[in-house]
């Protein structure tokens, strides 16, 4: 059974006049549990919005249509309660910019317990400590015990967002869903995060959903690949399928500039 179902998902936000502005059309996707999905397309062609409708986190003024068959579970129609029992336990993010997404007042090691003890309540501080270290260490985060004192300001790019990995994986997800998370950092600092994520699917087994504009990238990251363009799928399927033999004019162009700009 896959691990996520969108059928017809639609997105519309209300605009001053009172006139809805569709920014997500009829979208159907799906993704297998072990695998991975890149999405991918211009910037302002609905890969963002889609991936916050997964986990709910849209403003609630948002008119959201469809269904969001998360193992079965119908996210669209789903209650507060249940939504704060799925959100960081079984459905993660990673966003673009870590510099933006974590506290500046708290130190690396206090950002990932406060993650931790939403679903570990009952961990000693000392097993919450010893928990942080070894994923700190997993992910090759030079002086584990540096780290996990640092304030984000102290970290480089790769680290900080090496922290937000640590973030949403500490519960042990079954979907992680990374928007852009290589945008931020250089050369050097992408490769490292996408080897590092391809290691951890590989160990721990969560199905990935890859939101991007790199070509490059999602070929590494192999398995399945969906284009989007004005808020419509255009084009689902595995990567060497539609990279091989693309049928969309969009695909075409991505396979001719190599990124979406």
């Amino acid at each position: 059974m896959p691990l996520l179902i969108l059928q017809n998902v639609t997105i519309a936000f209300p605009m001053a006049n009172g006139v809805l502005r569709q920014v997500v059309r009829g979208v159907d996707l799906r993704l297998d549990r072990g695998r991975t999905l890149s999405l991918i397309g211009a910037s302002g062609s609905g890969k963002t919005i889609t991936a916050l409708a997964i986990g709910r986190l849209l403003p609630k003024i948002v008119q959201l249509g469809g269904s969001i068959l998360f193992s079965g579970i119908d996210v669209v129609r789903s209650n507060d309660g249940t939504l704060r029992r799925l959100r960081g336990a079984r459905i993660a993010y990673i966003f673009q910019e870590p510099m933006a997404c974590l506290n500046p007042r708290l130190t690396a090691g206090q950002q990932v317990e406060e993650c931790l003890r939403l679903c570990r309540p009952k961990f000693s501080r000392r097993e919450v400590r010893a928990t942080i270290l070894r994923w700190f260490e997993r992910l090759h985060l030079p002086d584990p015990l540096r780290v996990y004192h640092s304030y984000p300001h102290m970290l480089s790019g790769g680290m900080a967002q090496r922290v937000m990995v640590a973030m949403a994986l500490c519960n042990g997800p079954e979907l992680l869903i990374a928007d852009e998370p290589t945008s931020a950092l250089d050369c050097n600092a992408q490769r490292l995060l996408l080897e590092l994520l391809l290691e951890l699917r590989s160990q721990l087994a969560f199905s990935l959903l890859f939101i991007g504009h790199d070509l490059h990238l999602a070929q590494q990251l192999g398995h399945d690949v969906a284009v989007m363009d004005d808020g419509c799928m255009v084009e689902v399927g595995p990567v060497r399928q539609v990279f091989g033999a693309p049928k969309h004019p969009k695909t075409i162009q991505l396979l001719t500039s190599g990124f979406f700009p």
